[in-house]
């Protein structure tokens, strides 16, 4: 699937579900292949995509996502204002705050992924002048 838009603008009335997970853990495949298009080596990562209303995310899922997120920033740069990153524990709430930077630092990571891809100055070499031998 293409990059999908992140929810930025969450609420605490909001709740996540499954399309929301499903676009998280797209969006950090889309960030993966655009920085491994710019040479960027990102580690190889497990991903579910496929989540229905049935589907039930457990604690190791949502360390899963932590982890694939915090591998790539790893391997490519940490933004300015990026968040950090949670282990998730029996008893630990995910409230929309964490929604938030999960989407916002997906986000951040790929916007530094364009601002890398833009700032590269590709050179060459250039043969100018008279064919010939030069002594």
């Amino acid at each position: 699937m293409p990059w999908i838009a992140p929810k930025l603008d969450w609420l605490p009335t909001d709740s996540i579900n499954a399309a929301d997970w499903n676009r998280i853990e797209n969006n950090i495949i889309e960030l993966v292949a655009y920085l491994n298009s710019i040479q960027y080596t990102t580690p190889t990562m497990t991903t579910v995509t496929n989540r229905t209303q049935t589907y039930v995310d457990v604690l190791s899922s949502i360390n899963r996502i932590e982890n694939n997120l915090d591998s790539v920033r790893v391997a490519f740069l940490t933004p300015p204002d990026y968040g950090p990153k949670e282990t998730w524990v029996v008893g630990k709430g995910f409230s929309y705050l964490d929604a938030v930077r999960l989407e916002q630092n997906i986000k951040l990571l790929m916007d530094y992924g364009l601002l890398v891809f833009q700032s590269f100055r590709y050179c060459g070499a250039t043969v100018c002048g008279d064919q010939g031998v030069i002594i």
